[in-house]
């Protein structure tokens, strides 16, 4: 099992690489599992493990300053640390879908009908995270969605480092500029999307 050998590999290497791969092939397995009406707690539990530690890997790589490098390789090993504890007693267990955790199209089409340009950063958040259900419930769109879903997720990783630097008086405009940016490309895809569906 691809995943096995991945936990395998973070354990011995600090790898953000590696950490994001295990990520990507938990997602894919768990994509796999709910077009059967299933899913894998484990793995759920795994990405909500993670999730914090990847974030602070991502602001490793874009969120420039010495104090600010510090903080977060300082909070990077305490979250490490944690996450590998949680790896070993990490434990695959399959199990059928709750009905209320799926979401309908219909549901879909409406947090999709909105414009992304007027809502504030936590807003753009939750709509990810919807987003990434409706991806899950309904692959036939998954392309669109997963474009979508990254460009809001790179959108986020800025406005996590904007709150960074002004935490450190650093500031902030080239990284507003680069998350505008991605609200922008991400808004691009939604505009086209939702034209097209409607158009039909």
């Amino acid at each position: 099992m691809e995943i096995k050998k991945l936990i395998d590999k973070y354990k011995k290497s600090d790898s953000a690489k590696i950490l994001h791969k295990l990520r990507v092939e938990a997602r894919k397995a768990l994509s796999k599992l709910q077009k059967e009406g299933k899913t894998d707690t484990g793995l759920e539990n795994l990405l909500k493990n993670s999730s914090k530690l990847r974030d602070t890997d991502v602001l490793i790589k874009i969120c420039k300053g010495k104090k600010i490098q510090k903080f977060l390789k300082r909070k990077h090993e305490k979250l490490r640390k944690k996450f590998l504890e949680f790896l070993d007693n990490f434990k695959s267990e399959i199990k059928p879908i709750e009905k209320e955790k799926e979401i309908s199209i219909e549901k879909c089409l409406q947090i999709l009908n909105e414009t992304f340009l007027d809502k504030d950063d936590k807003t753009l958040h939750k709509i990810r995270i919807e987003i990434k259900k409706c991806r899950y419930t309904h692959p036939e769109y998954e392309d669109v969605l997963k474009l979508i879903q990254d460009n809001l997720g790179k959108a986020h990783d800025y406005y996590n480092c904007e709150k960074l630097r002004k935490k450190f008086n650093k500031d902030t405009g080239k990284v507003v500029k680069k998350k505008n940016k991605y609200i922008k490309k991400a808004e691009k895809v939604r505009s086209v999307f939702i034209n097209d569906i409607f158009s039909v």
